[in-house]
C-alpha cells in the first residue's frame, strides 16, 4: 500500500496563513482528509500528478476548516464519491455535502472504506475546552496495522490502544498529525513512551505535533523517525 502526502502544514506562520492541516492519498482511490487551504490542495494534487477522477473515498477525520477545506472542490467536480464523516459533524457540513449529491456515510466502529482500509469510528477527544469527535484510518499492512490520524485529538495512546483492541492485531506505523504542540516536554515523553511500549515500529509526527515534540519522536526512535515533506511516499 501506498500513502502520499499531499499536503500538511505545521509551523506557526502556516496556522497565521491558514496553509494549515493535512492530506493522504491512499492507494489511488481513498483520500484523508482535504487541508485548510484549497489553492494549495488542488495545486498538490496537479503537482503530484493524481488523478482526481480515481478518488471514490474520501475519509474525513473531523470537521474543522483545516481537514474539510479542499472537499468542496473535489465534489464539484466528481459525483461518484462517497464521504465518510462521524455522526458528529454539525449538522450544516452535513448538509453541503449531501447538497453535491455524493454519498455520506456515518461511520461506526470499523467501518470498512475498502479492502484492508478501515475507519476507527468516532472517537471523542477535547481541544480548548470542548469535545471534538474524530476518526483515524486502519490499514492493514502484511506485518501488522498502520493508523493514520489527521488530529489525535482522541489521544495517541487512546487511539493506538482502541485499534489494537478491536482489530485483534498490533500497530506498527503511525502517522499524521499527533495534536502535542501544546504539552509539555514531560507530556509528550510519556506519550512517546507509551507508544513505544505498544509496538510501533516506525512514526511519522506531521502537521498539529509541533516542533519540539516532532524533536523529541525523532530522538525517541532513532531510524524508525520517517521525515516527510509534501510528495512524498510511505511504502506499508
Amino acid at each position: 500500500m501506498r500513502i502520499k502526502i499531499i499536503a500538511t502544514g505545521s509551523t506557526k506562520w502556516e496556522h497565521f496563513i491558514r496553509r494549515w492541516g493535512i492530506s493522504f492519498l491512499i492507494g489511488e482511490d481513498v483520500l484523508f482528509d482535504t487541508f485548510g487551504d484549497p489553492g494549495v490542495f488542488l495545486h498538490n494534487l496537479r503537482k503530484f500528478n493524481v488523478n482526481t477522477a480515481r478518488i471514490k473515498h474520501i475519509v474525513l477525520s473531523h470537521d474543522d476548516w483545516d481537514h474539510i477545506a479542499g472537499l468542496w472542490y473535489l465534489l464539484d467536480e466528481h459525483k461518484d464519491i462517497t464521504v465518510y464523516i462521524c455522526p458528529s459533524f454539525k449538522q450544516e457540513i452535513k448538509n453541503r455535502i449531501a447538497s453535491f449529491g455524493a454519498r455520506v456515510i456515518e461511520v461506526e466502529r470499523g467501518t470498512l472504506i475498502k479492502d484492508d482500509i478501515y475507519s476507527t469510528g468516532e472517537l471523542c477527544g477535547e481541544s480548548t475546552g470542548r469535545k471534538i469527535y474524530e476518526q483515524s484510518v486502519v490499514i492493514k499492512a502484511a506485518d501488522g496495522l498502520a493508523v493514520i490520524c489527521g488530529c489525535a485529538h482522541p489521544g495517541m495512546v487512546n487511539i493506538v490502544r482502541y485499534v489494537k483492541e478491536h482489530f485483534q492485531a498490533d500497530v506498527h506505523v503511525l502517522m499524521g498529525g499527533f495534536h502535542l504542540k501544546d504539552s509539555t516536554d514531560e507530556m509528550n515523553e510519556c506519550v512517546i513512551q507509551e507508544l513505544q511500549k505498544s509496538g510501533i515500529r516506525r512514526i511519522a509526527p506531521m502537521h498539529c505535533t509541533g516542533k519540539r515534540a516532532t524533536e523529541i519522536v525523532g530522538r525517541a526512535f532513532g531510524q524508525d523517525f520517517i521525515k516527510t515533506r509534501e510528495g512524498d511516499i510511505i511504502e506499508l
